[in-house]
């Protein structure tokens, strides 16, 4: 970003993209085991999936300029595609190819913080822009209540997800109907 004037929109984005990708990533990794005793390669890919959104959510957070900008929001809308696939025509793999899975609540909340972390990334360059035309006016408490406000609302919407899911694993595909594949 390369300014050097106080904080601003973009800074705001960032950090919204940041929280949102922690609580997709928390959702993931709490489902791993579910998804690891249905079949190998699901389990893996959900830890996968949720360490690095993680991770990057750290760095996100971190930095004022988090690597893989645009890579992390279109891997983000591929796992959002890759759902919508799994609730409508079902995977050509695993232990029931070709079978769509039930949509559930915390899949779905997976689903809109992995669609936020898109916009926000999408939104930073011309953020950036705006902040630059508008520096004199920004103030930084603006940017720390919408960053509060950002991890309170990631918080609220993630812990129930969170708590619904048993410590063991399991358990989500008979919340709601939620699903094997990704229960998010």
């Amino acid at each position: 970003m390369g300014r050097t004037t106080g904080l601003g929109r973009a800074d705001v984005a960032r950090c919204w993209a940041g929280f949102a990708s922690l609580g997709a990533g928390l959702i993931h990794l709490a489902v791993v085991q579910e998804h690891f005793d249905e079949w190998w390669l699901y389990g893996t890919f959900f830890l996968a999936v949720g360490v690095a959104q993680i991770i990057w959510a750290v760095v996100a957070l971190a930095k004022d300029n988090p690597p893989w900008r645009l890579l992390t929001a279109w891997c983000n809308v591929a796992i959002v595609v890759l759902w919508a696939v799994t609730r409508t025509t079902g995977l050509p793999i695993g232990p029931e190819p070709g079978q769509a899975e039930a949509v559930g609540r915390a899949d779905v909340l997976c689903g809109v913080l992995e669609l936020v972390v898109f916009g926000a990334l999408i939104a930073v360059p011309w953020l950036a822009a705006r902040d630059e035309r508008t520096a004199g006016r920004r103030r930084v408490g603006r940017f720390v209540a919408l960053v509060f406000a950002g991890a309170l609302a990631v918080l609220a919407i993630t812990t129930p997800a969170l708590a619904a899911t048993p410590a063991g694993g399991g358990g989500m595909e008979h919340m709601d109907g939620m699903a094997h594949l990704d229960g998010r």
